[in-house]
């Protein structure tokens, strides 16, 4: 009878356990979908996110300005920086979607080594070693749609988009040193020799800057709070800077950290 009793006891045990579960299941399943994550890998279709962008840029200029000579420039580089935001949709555990919006700097400098003859004060020509310099400062608001995929390694994922940037404001300085020792230019007494120095669009438009955009990413949530990822991106243009100046395009490269945060 003993074990009869405690057989039923048993019973009612479970089946109240699971009376329980079964009435608080709704709950539990409404509270998993209220849950905020941030982390890619974490989060759930419809999840959306807000990203504070920021980072350096390596400036690679194909050609460069056109110089005020009869010569033209080789490749140039430069240093910068952006700052920005990014709003991310999650549509599956596959696939995302990413508005980005930046104001970055894509300052480069270019430099045309050569050698000319040059006149000497007393009338006779010299053979004289030339640098020709071109510092360029220039900034955008920088725009861009993506398609984020998420790879099987956790975190991981890639970035595909397209790109436009509207010029904000720029200035081109360009100046000739003489290199070889001991000599100046007679019209200025030094070794150096100002020819432009101004803003940008005085010397020719800046058109939109059309780009397509590539990249990767390593997702690190944080907790519920938020997630911290590393991104480097190439930013590709298809376009010159300058309207008329086909030659003068400047790819962008961009190491950033993104701190996430649902919405």
């Amino acid at each position: 009878m003993d074990t009869r009793r405690r057989c039923l006891r048993i019973v009612h045990i479970v089946l109240l356990g699971a009376l329980v579960s079964l009435c608080a299941w709704p709950a539990t399943a409404q509270a998993q979908r209220n849950r905020v994550w941030h982390g890619f890998r974490q989060a759930y279709p419809g999840a959306i996110a807000i990203g504070l962008s920021g980072g350096g840029n390596l400036n690679v200029g194909i050609n460069g300005p056109a110089a005020d000579c009869n010569c033209a420039y080789d490749n140039g580089n430069g240093f910068g920086y952006h700052a920005g935001l990014q709003f991310d949709i999650f549509i599956n555990r596959y696939f995302g979607l990413r508005l980005q919006g930046l104001f970055e700097d894509h300052s480069s400098t270019y430099v045309k080594e050569r050698t000319a003859d040059l006149y000497r004060i007393d009338g006779g020509l010299e053979e004289v070693n030339l640098e020709r310099r071109s510092e360029v400062s220039l900034q955008y608001i920088s725009t861009s749609f993506s398609a984020l995929w998420f790879t099987g390694p956790r975190g991981l994922y890639l970035i595909t988009g397209v790109g436009a940037g509207f010029y904000v404001e720029g200035n081109l300085k360009e100046e000739e040193f003489i290199t070889t020792p001991g000599l100046t230019y007679p019209s200025t007494g030094n070794n150096v020799l100002l020819y432009r120095d101004g803003a940008l669009d005085m010397y020719g438009d800046v058109g939109v800057r059309a780009s397509l955009l590539f990249g990767v990413g390593l997702d690190f949530p944080l907790g519920r709070g938020a997630a911290l990822a590393p991104e480097v991106q190439a930013d590709i243009p298809i376009t010159s800077v300058v309207d008329g100046n086909a030659d003068w395009r400047l790819p962008v490269f961009r190491a950033s950290f993104v701190l996430r945060f649902g919405l």
